[in-house]
């Protein structure tokens, strides 16, 4: 083998190593960029669930005391019922 045939083999050999190591090279730029992302994303939902979990209690607070709320009206509707139908039947 001559030396421009050497030379020709190693310039294949340096197209070839090029060729293969730009993809790699983005492909790895790619997955950093990806990981990062999916970190944050994990971080916001975090966020999110306990935000969530505060708000539903606070919810949960709410609905008890308009629970004893509506139970406070439905016993004097029912008193006023009552008390109707009484006045009503000494008629």
């Amino acid at each position: 083998m001559s030396e421009w045939g050497v030379v020709g083999v190693l310039a294949a050999l340096a197209a070839l190593g090029a060729t293969l190591l730009t993809p790699m090279l983005r492909l790895n730029g790619t997955m950093t960029r990806l990981a990062v992302l999916v970190e944050q994303l994990a971080d916001r939902l975090a966020a999110f669930d306990e935000r969530n979990a505060r708000q539903h209690g606070e919810l949960s607070g709410s609905l008890a005391e308009l629970g004893g709320t509506v139970q406070g009206h439905e016993t004097r509707i029912t008193v006023l019922e009552i008390g109707g139908r009484n006045k009503g039947a000494g008629l």
